[in-house]
């Protein structure tokens, strides 16, 4: 042991960490470049105590490399321990495996780089961890049941729930896991228990399912927007970070005369269908009138599709991904954003704890989630008329700012029009009338599937074609519909297909069939720019409605109906004539270019109208209310030509 290394002991044990800090510089800096794990570990100590957590890990991780086994063990599982307290993902994915093999027995630093590699979608990297996690604890439950949601195992993921519900049969975790997993496997009777438990919800077990149910989840069964509204299990997460009484206060809004900073908050900055509709609105926005800003937590192998965007829109991006939520809330403020609109919502990914601490003037959630985001520091939903009439406004914690026409970005440049295909290219009989179907499978619901199956009994000699690429889920569909009395034959499978490959397929289809209460979003609008029409019910709630919205901005009123029984008589009307399904075709070809849905210009020149008006309020210093953006004059001519 060096001099400087007894005295930085010395220094340590006296509570001057750093003077005790440099004299271990001096003595590592004597060691020749050799490393002493001891000093090191001295080092990972001092930092500790000084509050240098990040610091203090990347020392025990050096101090691993120059340690025997059992010391390895130990640094590698304070370091990892550190990393994930500071949310510091990237720097567990080099160490973790090493760190979980070196400590098999700890079942919590298994959780903590299992997360980091699930977090990163390295799920291949998670498979060694799974068996080390403790299904008694709910967090790590739920990691087994999204890696095994997104690898495809579903089989294995309900048979895994089903054991454990036989041990523990009213945990209110697995029971909302299981029903969860029943929407992707198509298990209808599970959907039927989780339905009729839902018919009480006050009930205590059901109130326990209803708030540890994840939003978007909610959204698929239920059109009550009451229900809705209530706690899900986002809503206690980012409760943590939600602004208190003297705490989380707004900066002031740029002064009149200046350009309107606005920010969008996402990891959907690839090509995801959230770019499909939004890419070109962000592109467009008048750079004379706003001040653009994209602040990305995009996956960096996803980020690099960026560089096919245009160049203005590159340049708007600011990664925010290896940041904390804090830190990405004050790289927000440094860049003085006066309205941060949120792209994710509810889903998947979204990080709105940086919403709940970030200063900017006015908090805005629009297009990823199709309802109101309890639970978050937000003063506006973007969404329109139709989705949100004013029955809807009593639910929201937001207020509500109704673009004129529909709520939906979109732009006529952002897809192909579809190129010419014979149903044999498909599989599909030449000579049936063939129900379209692409939504998200986990979309089709009970009452879905009953709705099909009046409407294809009624039209013995219809089809059902119907994306749905998991097997489990296949097989499950086509019992169903054979109880329900449809024949097997009679059902065709879809693979999943993106961009042009897909464009192209719809119109193979005749009609369209929609999944109730949770429409397709980015799907409808596909299905209407391909020319397929489709049918939907006009429900109660935001994603009950969202078809209806495109429908009527695509000049389709007929295609909206009010309840059930109207929606299969339509189908069934339409299905035996054929010059009316020929005429709405005609019609939404003849209005692709004329009508608002795909007038992406139109579109872009209304939201920048809702942001004027709410910067107008808050210049103002009036607080945030509902507003009703009015439509610029209808268009006389194409926007552009056939």
């Amino acid at each position: 042991m060096t001099e400087a290394f007894s005295q930085a002991v010395r220094e340590f044990e006296a509570g001057r960490f750093r003077s005790a800090l440099a004299k271990a510089g001096e003595a590592l800096a004597a060691s020749a470049g050799e490393e002493d794990a001891s000093l090191l570990r001295l080092i990972g100590d001092i930092r500790l105590k000084m509050g240098e957590r990040i610091e203090a890990a990347d020392a025990f991780v050096r101090a691993a490399d120059a340690s025997d086994t059992p010391a390895a063990a130990q640094c590698l599982k304070r370091a990892v321990t550190l990393y994930a307290a500071e949310g510091a993902t990237d720097r567990i994915l080099p160490v973790g495996a090493r760190a979980a093999s070196l400590n098999p027995d700890d079942s919590e630093l298994a959780f903590a780089v299992a997360s980091a590699f699930f977090s990163r979608g390295r799920l291949h990297d998670m498979e060694p961890l799974l068996d080390r996690l403790d299904r008694r604890i709910d967090r790590h439950l739920a990691l087994v049941v999204n890696h095994h949601r997104l690898t495809g195992r579903f089989e294995e993921l309900c048979r895994e729930l089903d054991e454990g519900l036989k041990a523990s049969p009213w945990n209110w975790f697995l029971n909302t896991s299981r029903f969860a997993v029943a929407h992707e496997a198509l298990d209808f009777a599970a959907m039927a228990r989780h339905e009729a438990l839902m018919k009480e919800p006050d009930a205590p077990f059901s109130a326990g399912l209803l708030a540890r149910e994840r939003a978007l989840t909610r959204l698929i069964w239920s059109e009550d927007e009451a229900l809705n509204a209530r706690p899900s299990l986002e809503t206690a997460g980012y409760a943590v970070t939600l602004p208190t009484a003297g705490h989380g206060k707004r900066r002031p809004f740029s002064p009149p005369g200046e350009k309107i900073r606005i920010g969008y908050l996402s990891n959907d900055f690839y090509c995801h269908p959230m770019m499909t509709l939004f890419l070109r609105t962000m592109a467009s926005h008048d750079p004379e009138r706003f001040e653009l800003r994209l602040f990305s937590y995009t996956e960096p192998h996803a980020a690099a599709k960026q560089e096919e965007w245009p160049e203005h829109l590159r340049r708007a991006v600011i990664p925010v991904g290896e940041l904390s939520d804090a830190a990405a809330a004050k790289r927000i403020d440094a860049e003085r954003i006066d309205i941060l609109v949120d792209l994710k919502g509810h889903t998947m990914g979204a990080r709105l704890g940086i919403v709940n601490l970030c200063g900017a003037p006015v908090k805005a959630t629009y297009l990823g989630y199709p309802g109101s985001v309890t639970g978050v520091d937000l003063d506006y939903a973007i969404t329109d008329p139709v989705v949100t009439p004013d029955t809807s406004k009593p639910f929201y914690g937001e207020k509500l700012c109704r673009l004129p026409e529909t709520y939906q970005a979109n732009d006529w440049q952002a897809r192909p029009l579809p190129a010419f295909m014979e149903r044999e290219d498909a599989g599909l009989p030449e000579d049936a009338f063939v129900f379209g179907a692409f939504n998200a499978p986990y979309k089709i619901t009970p009452r879905t599937l009953s709705l099909w199956a009046e409407v294809l009994r009624a039209v013995p000699d219809a089809v059902l074609w119907v994306l749905c690429p998991l097997p489990l889920a296949r097989r499950n569909l086509l019992a169903a519909l054979e109880t329900s009395g449809v024949a097997r034959h009679r059902v065709f499978f879809a693979e999943r297909k993106a961009g042009a490959a897909h464009i192209d397929r719809l119109p193979l289809a005749d009609l369209g069939l929609d999944t109730l209460p949770f429409n397709g979003g980015a799907t409808t609008a596909d299905l209407l720019w391909a020319g397929l029409p489709l049918l939907t019910v006009r429900g109660r709630s935001f994603a009950a409605r969202t078809s209806a919205s495109l429908l009527l901005a695509a000049g389709l009123p007929e295609l909206v109906a009010e309840d059930d029984g109207v929606f299969v008589d339509t189908a069934v009307m339409l299905a035996r004539d054929p010059f009316a399904l020929t005429g709405l075709r005609q019609r939404l070809d003849a209005s692709r270019f004329v009508r608002p849905l795909f007038d992406g210009v139109r579109f872009t020149r209304h939201l920048e109208h809702a942001y004027e008006m709410m910067a107008a309020r808050a210049r103002a210093g009036l607080p945030p209310d509902h507003i009703d953006v009015p439509a610029d004059p209808p268009r006389t001519t194409p926007f552009r030509a056939p």
